[in-house]
């Protein structure tokens, strides 16, 4: 056996381990909103076996700020916080191994796609470059570094598929594979859409198509079955209190389905065009409304989105680079080519694994979308690893005078740009997003949390409702959790004298004694200029940057 497939597997493991683990805690500068409400609701669950606001860690449905979390992300977090301490690294950690799994999942997965296929000679080297394409991938780093329960959740799903290829005789591995689906549901919501989809289609084309003489019962153990105890282990989400209450928030937030009064413009369009019969179907709501969400659907497809910028969206990417590193366009054209006819049932498989993951985000009224089309990272890479693959074998048919060069002209270009991304990820982009991850907020909370001992009371100007989570992520205690009141999940008073509420100005004269108030600098300094009073000290914030965002000015009388 040759070793330099082996040798070629470790160093990609490496490349990955250097990626994904690097700086883990510092890059990307901060933690965003919903990674801190996260880390409230894990050091709590760590330390009582609650979640911030009291309830029991084994629920369906997180409450967390008012956004409802799904509970695989909190469950796994709190036991990465509970092993190494509540910082950016625990809470990350969880997602960077993911993004190692999924690493080695895909490459095991390309193999048993391709299992019956006598054509191809080494699937070790076939594992490897499929490997290489997610190794490298600024889509599977940029999410490896940040908790996106979306980016666990499509680790779950590569297992799961993995799973339903397992030898089988009565579809105990589909049924396994159920559950696996069932638990990267509830770690991100949009997988309920895609998950029956995909694993109907994976057993349809592999499994069933090669029991012909058992049919029905192949049918019954495994599609049917796996796919009831699927819907089944859905149950306590969907018997949560907080359910509907969820389902009507993330309804809430604009997309192709509220972004228009879609029957109002149905009856704009209908009435410019004459209201005949057939007006009435071309400009039907529902036309309208798909219309808008194959735009959407095509914004996501796009070789701009995929190999050149990417998501404009700073916490889903650089803004500078592609999903996929451009030099892998040759091998995500070529990866195509070479699936169809000879091997129809994986391109069928993989396209249909791509539209499904696309739909939820054709849905928001931002185009492309990043995140919530992560579950299309699998199938992609094992296309571009499938291409990488072929080109490699076709490359070493050439002559030496065009193999040698062709090769190390490749080569090159690939070291090239992992660098050039390196470089970007690690030094330029900290700064370039630092607004983006909220930069400020940690600090910001931890000179209001030090200075509150012997103050009368701390006022915080509201710039953010979700502010209060950094004192709760880094400073306060988990004991105190439990006694804060809540106004629709945000309190107005944080361990017993910092009031998240505007200062009234006009009362500076007859303030209490000791008083703090923090807040945006442009607003704090305007009141200041027009102040009779002046701070006895006056502190600023500054990101990563070189922005003075915050400050937190001190009145002694």
């Amino acid at each position: 056996m040759k070793k330099w497939p082996i040798f070629f597997a470790l160093i990609v493991f490496l490349v990955a381990v250097f990626f994904r683990f690097s700086k883990l805690g510092e890059v990307p500068t901060s933690l965003y909103w919903d990674e801190i409400a996260m880390l409230v609701d894990a050091r709590s669950v760590s330390e009582t076996g609650m979640d911030m606001h009291g309830n029991s860690m084994w629920q369906a449905i997180f409450p967390s700020y008012g956004d409802y979390k799904l509970p695989v992300y909190i469950w796994l977090a709190s036991l990465s916080v509970k092993i190494f301490g509540a910082s950016e690294w625990a809470l990350r950690l969880p997602s960077a191994l993911a993004g190692l799994g999924t690493m080695i999942f895909a490459g095991l997965i390309a193999k048993d796609f391709f299992s019956k296929n006598k054509e191809i000679k080494n699937r070790g080297v076939l594992k490897v470059f499929v490997a290489l394409s997610i190794a490298v991938s600024p889509w599977a780093i940029m999410f490896s570094r940040t908790a996106f329960e979306g980016h666990l959740a499509q680790f779950f799903v590569a297992l799961s598929v993995w799973l339903i290829f397992r030898k089988q005789k009565w579809g105990e591995w589909s049924i396994l594979a159920a559950l696996v689906g069932g638990l990267a549901t509830y770690t991100y919501f949009s997988v309920r859409f895609i998950w029956p989809v995909l694993f109907s289609a994976i057993t349809i084309l592999f499994i069933l198509i090669n029991k012909k003489n058992q049919l029905l019962k192949s049918i019954f153990f495994y599609l049917a079955i796996p796919l009831f105890v699927y819907f089944v282990s859905l149950r306590p989400m969907y018997n949560s209190p907080l359910y509907e209450v969820s389902n009507q928030f993330r309804l809430s937030t604009t997309s192709v389905l509220n972004m228009k009064d879609w029957p109002v413009e149905s009856n704009k369009y209908k009435l410019m065009a004459g209201n005949t019969i057939l007006d009435k179907a071309i400009y039907h709501p529902y036309i309208l409304m798909g219309r808008e969400l194959a735009q959407n659907f095509s914004d996501n497809l796009s070789f701009d989105f995929l190999f050149l910028t990417g998501d404009n969206n700073l916490r889903h990417g650089t803004g500078q680079h592609g999903l996929f590193l451009w030099i892998f366009l040759p091998s995500f054209i070529y990866g195509w080519y070479r699936l169809f006819p000879k091997y129809w049932r994986q391109g069928i498989v993989l396209i249909i694994w791509w539209i499904a993951s696309l739909l939820p985000a054709s849905v928001p009224e931002t185009t492309p979308h990043a995140l919530r089309s992560l579950n299309a990272l699998v199938p992609l890479s094992i296309v571009m690893g499938w291409g990488s693959y072929w080109l490699f074998n076709d490359i070493k048919k050439l002559p030496v005078k065009f193999k040698h060069p062709i090769s190390s002209l490749f080569v090159g270009a690939l070291v090239f740009t992992v660098f050039n991304f390196s470089t970007y990820l690690f030094k330029v982009y900290p700064a370039t997003s630092a607004a983006s991850w909220q930069d400020g907020y940690q600090e910001l909370a931890e000179i209001v949390w030090q200075e509150k001992q012997g103050k009368d009371t701390i006022w915080i100007e509201p710039f953010d409702g979700r502010f209060h989570l950094w004192i709760m992520g880094y400073e306060m205690p988990v004991s105190e959790f439990y006694e804060t009141e809540y106004n629709n999940y945000v309190p107005k008073r944080l361990g017993g004298n910092i009031v998240i509420e505007p200062f009234d100005w006009a009362k500076v004269e007859t303030m209490e004694p000791k008083t703090i108030v923090a807040g945006k600098k442009e607003i704090i300094d305007r009141e200041l200029e027009l102040s009779v009073v002046k701070p006895t000290w006056y502190k600023t914030v500054k990101t990563a940057d070189g922005e003075t965002p915050f400050v937190v000015v001190y009145f002694e009388k």
